[in-house]
């Protein structure tokens, strides 16, 4: 059943799957918005001067993921040197001391959560929670899963890498159809999370078709897990959105994904009293 829910209405459902230990919060570029770290178009526009484009013709010329893939070939230490700049601007003194008055990052740390799972670089997921005082693991290779993580720990797993490993970023056009395979060990744990688990997204565009990709094969691999079972899992996933329309709320059902309405006036402290609700 297409389903809207006001911020109210998603309340008990959140609250009750937490309390289960089962709500898994997926968190995308928009969380970071009140951080006001540089967006893919600022970036790019780094990129072109580099290039020696005008930043408004480079964009003409591909996707953003393209152009990155562009700048890669175009020399041998080029993704190293974005990398540096990406870490020099998301991770600044600046963006830090905002993360730390965020009432969105202050809401999210204050929650006992024992999987996380955001798709930015930046490290300001695992440092709001490292802010509150909690023990924090950051996963995005194989060797990370296999490091031996203390009880209470919290698993902020980075599903596009991390800045801290740049081998682990999916950042060009060739990493994102590699990485769209889901074979990797991010992956598999998203297949096993996926069994009994429910996820609540924040931060992401109903245009984004990264994460319209993972939303479609999350289904098909909950689809996969529960073949032959004599119960079908009814369960659903959630996300956070200041407009859905009319179009989006039937999109999206097919996917089991039920849309919570948010007040755009604030969107920071709409989310961030969201997520202040489910305790």
């Amino acid at each position: 059943m297409m389903a809207v829910l006001s911020a109210a209405e998603a309340t008990p459902r959140l609250q009750q799957e937490y309390r289960d230990g089962r709500l898994i919060p997926f968190l995308g570029a928009g969380f970071s918005k009140p951080l006001k770290l540089p967006d893919w178009s600022e970036l790019m526009g780094w990129i072109a001067q580099r290039l020696d484009f005008e930043p408004e013709l480079f964009y003409l010329h591909g996707r953003y993921e393209q152009l990155a893939e562009y700048f890669q070939l175009a020399g041998h230490d080029h993704f190293q040197q974005l990398v540096h700049e990406m870490t020099r601007r998301f991770d600044s003194e600046e963006a830090v001391n905002a993360r730390r008055v965020s009432g969105m990052h202050q809401a999210l740390a204050s929650l006992d959560w024992r999987t996380l799972y955001t798709t930015n670089y930046d490290s300001h997921v695992e440092g709001a929670l490292q802010d509150a005082g909690r023990k924090v693991a950051v996963l995005s290779s194989f060797e990370d899963f296999q490091t031996r993580r203390e009880p209470g720990t919290t698993d902020v797993i980075k599903f596009h890498g991390t800045l801290a490993k740049p081998d682990t970023i999916v950042l060009t056009e060739s990493s994102y159809y590699h990485r769209i395979a889901l074979e990797s060990p991010v992956d598999q744990r998203l297949r096993a999370d996926l069994l009994s688990h429910s996820f609540l997204f924040v931060g992401y565009s109903f245009n984004d078709l990264n994460i319209r990709y993972i939303w479609y094969r999350m289904h098909q691999l909950r689809l996969q897990g529960q073949a032959g079972a004599r119960r079908p899992s009814t369960r659903r996933c959630f996300i956070a959105t200041f407009g859905p329309g009319p179009i989006q709320p039937d999109l999206l059902e097919q996917w089991n994904i039920d849309l919570i309405q948010l007040d755009p006036a604030d969107k920071e402290a709409s989310v961030a009293d969201l997520l202040q609700r489910i305790r």
